[in-house]
């Protein structure tokens, strides 16, 4: 899902009206009549593409009248379109020179922000952590409320897009609370709806559903109401026990969109929306329109690349070739998936490790601030020492302890950063089970835990009989497979007090702590 969300992260809010437009930007009066176009104009970048677009084109022949905010913020609007086309090489390259050029704060989050949404979709998930980081930091720095807003709905969206759902629910809800409008209630209630379909806590998924399209529908946010019916289509066939009357239902609810998802001319939103389409007639009987849908979604996702759409696409046409006993098609849509599943996992912990990298590349920052502060506040103790020499040795004590503090402090957050590393490298990466070096360690410990306890262990060590003729027969991805599955069979038998490693190929260890056998 994360992928699909970053052309929703594309969304920038617009100042709150044309009557406060000069005080808020700082315009002359002369420049009004082109500043009001421009907030115009961004105003229905979503509601209506079509429009934007072409109205975009008649103030970019106006350049010579503007001034160099209304430049800036033209010119961010271009490279918005862009992206929403789903150009984000040429995007990024000109929001990066836009960014050297303009110096107003407000274009600068604008630009930040997008920047760190088309980071994700390259893959550089480090300089999209970095952005939006920056988009913060503007946004603390600057009083205009419409400029802050924007922050929060940007830092909502690409803490999604990072995997960092708690930060997107807050910044959410920090967007509603700060303005609360029908744009902002809509965009609330989609990323709560979207909160609950990834962590499945709503208790009524199909209220949370009518809610959240009703809100969206109030404000005229086409984007987020197409998404929000493929979204909850696609929950529906991955937790719901279809009968031919609901898959029909589904099918029909989505059909009744194609035209609006056509029309809106995002590749994201129309390689998901076809991917499920291609499921349901797929699983309704419908073959042949299956497989268009299919091979439609393929094509859309083309400038996309790996993504949960691609996914389901694949794995509609691999389950065609298989039925129609097509077994070198089906072992070849087999082998994509299985590579672009591979290339989503690495991409969901590269995530995970930029996010965190950045997070610690800041805190250092914060922790140099502090150092040099407390630096200056050493300077102006001693001052003071000169004239309070009989409470020289309380302010010493003081001193050293907050430098103390500060400094187990740091211990502590570099200590938890380096526990969530040692975590990652201790499984591993294609059974999910521990690595031998994680197995050596838990099991030095149980050594001890029995010692002490005079508890009984027993050890277990396996490997897959012919295994190497299924990887020569089959190839190494069906050998994967079947490595993968043969763990989780183990797994499913496992009680508390066991553990299992890969010690090697097609090698296992399965040690019993205290476990009758």
């Amino acid at each position: 899902m994360t992928i699909l969300l970053l052309g929703l992260s594309l969304v920038t809010l617009f100042f709150a009206g044309t009557e406060s437009a000069k005080a808020q930007l700082g315009i002359s009066d002369e420049d009004q009549s082109i500043t009001n176009k421009i907030i115009e104009t961004e105003k229905i970048r979503l509601t209506n593409p079509e429009l934007f677009a072409s109205q975009l084109e008649i103030l970019k022949s106006q350049y010579q009248e503007m001034s160099d905010y209304q430049v800036c913020h033209t010119k961010y609007l271009e490279n918005y379109l862009l992206a929403f086309q789903g150009k984000n090489i040429l995007a990024i390259n000109g929001l990066e020179q836009l960014l050297q050029s303009c110096e107003d704060l407000k274009v600068r989050i604008r630009i930040n922000a997008l920047l760190a949404n088309l980071s994700i979709m390259s893959g550089d998930f480090e300089k999209s952590s970095m952005n939006i980081d920056l988009v913060i930091q503007n946004a603390e720095q600057t009083s205009d409320l419409n400029s802050r807003n924007m922050a929060y709905s940007a830092a909502s969206i690409v803490y999604d897009s990072l995997g960092q759902k708690d930060l997107s629910q807050q910044y959410s809800q920090l967007l509603y609370n700060n303005n609360p409008n029908i744009e902002n209630k809509c965009r609330a209630q989609f990323f709560s709806f979207l909160a609950d379909i990834e962590k499945q806590t709503a208790i009524d998924l199909s209220s949370a559903y009518q809610k959240s399209i009703k809100d969206c529908e109030n404000a005229k946010n086409k984007l987020f109401t197409l998404f929000l019916n493929v979204y909850y289509a696609e929950y529906q066939i991955k937790n719901i026990a279809f009968n031919d009357v609901a898959i029909a239902s589904t099918l029909n609810r989505l059909s009744a969109i194609e035209s609006d998802v056509n029309s809106i001319g995002y590749p994201n939103l129309q390689a998901l929306y076809f991917a499920v389409k291609a499921r349901l007639l797929l699983m309704s009987g419908q073959i042949s329109g299956a497989q268009s849908s299919a091979e439609k979604s393929l094509q859309l996702n083309q400038s996309i690349g790996n993504s949960e759409q691609l996914i389901i696409a694949l794995k509609v046409l691999e389950d065609i070739a298989t039925d129609q006993q097509d077994f070198e098609r089906s072992y070849q849509l087999l082998n994509q998936r299985n590579t672009a599943e591979k290339e989503i996992f690495n991409q969901e912990q590269s995530k995970q490790l930029a996010f965190m990298t950045v997070k610690h590349s800041n805190l250092a920052k914060v922790f140099e601030i502090e150092q040099l502060n407390q630096q200056k506040s050493v300077l102006e103790l001693e001052k003071k020492l000169a004239y309070q020499e009989g409470n020289n040795q309380r302010l010493i004590i003081l001193l050293i302890l907050t430098l103390l503090a500060m400094v187990l402090m740091w211990l502590f957050k570099i200590k938890k950063r380096h526990d969530y590393f040692k975590d990652v490298s201790e499984i591993d990466h294609l059974t999910k089970v521990l690595t031998r070096k994680a197995f050596e360690e838990q099991v030095n410990d149980i050594l001890l835990k029995s010692k002490t306890h005079r508890k009984v262990i027993n050890v277990a060590i396996m490997d897959l009989d012919w295994f190497k003729q299924v990887n020569d027969t089959h190839g190494h991805l069906i050998g994967d497979w079947v490595l993968k599955n043969v763990v989780y069979t183990i797994k499913e038998k496992m009680q508390e007090n066991m553990i299992i490693a890969r010690l090697g190929g097609e090698e296992f260890c399965i040690v019993m702590y205290d476990v009758s056998v």
